[in-house]
């Protein structure tokens, strides 16, 4: 019998695309949920002998996935796997998204009471998403696709270096946002705001490969998300934009209480909206879907300013 509480995540970067480092050093990544596994499809069999009772399936392949959820912060690992949804480096503390660099990791789940651990090599981030509530923590999802996992009783041998204690983001964390590169400040109100980049990524199976893809490779990328407005003159105004399909601009800054910042830009974004609804005691709000077109979007890191040495 397993504890929720005695699970681990713990991370390395691969220098080569499905080979986990040796020695394992890798680093613990605080989670809220990790969906990471795998699964098997089969064929069943069509043959008809003289009894009613099915001959066996047939495996014919496997694929290793699922969606690394944790609560968002400034943090270096948490900056790695950004990098790696945006197949792209930080440059200059900006990520653009979009780019053609991959960048695969070692991904280790492990149950420490059972001594069952299990490493996904050739990790890739095919999603990343950022949902800000109207109230709570700001979250984070990493929806990942491997190339391959194994099994083991005891841990892999490496140095393992602990999570971080960086502050957490929440809806407090968010600063002034920009539409079209106006403030929305006593013009309009956001009360919740998401962002997903899908990769949209497809497994090479090849023959003479076992049940394993041999690689595992992107298509078009496809930037979406969502914002609630309060209904407004302004939100209105905006409404409008839709019937002529003319885009918005959205930037949205991040700072948590140590001084370090994100900000999310998007240059160009097509929008749907529905007219707001709701009785004579709500307040009115519309719902906004977005499209990423034409432009990159980017996250931006801001370390806070390094301390007075003499105040």
């Amino acid at each position: 019998m397993s504890s929720g509480a005695r699970q681990i995540t713990q991370i390395a970067r691969e220098t080569t695309v499905g080979v986990t480092p040796t020695p394992f050093a890798r680093t613990t990544f605080e989670f809220t949920d990790n969906g990471l596994d795998a699964t098997v499809s089969k064929e069943e069999s069509k043959s008809i002998t003289s009894g009613r009772i099915a001959r066996s399936s047939m495996i014919t392949g496997a694929e290793y996935a699922g969606e690394l959820k944790c609560e968002a912060k400034y943090s270096q690992l948490v900056q790695d796997l950004m990098a790696a949804a945006a197949f792209n480096s930080w440059s200059s503390n900006v990520l653009n998204f979009g780019g053609s660099l991959r960048q695969t990791f070692s991904v280790l789940r492990g149950f420490e009471d059972v001594n069952d651990f299990h490493v996904f090599r050739g990790c890739h981030v095919n999603t990343f998403s950022i949902e800000v509530p109207e109230a709570g923590f700001i979250t984070m999802a990493f929806g990942l696709m491997a190339l391959g996992r194994t099994n083991f009783s005891a841990p892999p041998a490496g140095a393992v270096t602990p999570a971080d204690n960086n502050p957490k983001l929440s809806n407090v964390s968010v600063g002034e946002i920009l539409i079209d590169g106006v403030s929305q400040a006593g013009i309009s109100c956001l009360t919740a705001f998401s962002f997903k980049w899908d990769n949209t990524m497809k497994l090479q199976k090849c023959l003479g490969e076992g049940i394993n893809a041999r690689a595992i490779l992107e298509t078009l990328a496809a930037g979406t998300g969502s914002f609630t407005a309060a209904w407004s003159r302004n939100t209105s105004d905006m409404y409008e934009k839709q019937f002529t399909n003319k885009t918005i601009s959205l930037k949205v800054p991040i700072t948590d209480t140590d001084g370090n910042k994100y900000e999310i830009f998007i240059p160009k974004a097509e929008i749907t909206a529905t007219l707001p609804s709701g009785g004579n005691s709500d307040i009115l709000n519309s719902s906004f879907e977005y499209k990423v077109a034409d432009e990159e979007p980017t996250i931006t890191r801001i370390p806070a300013p390094a301390p007075n040495p003499n105040p």
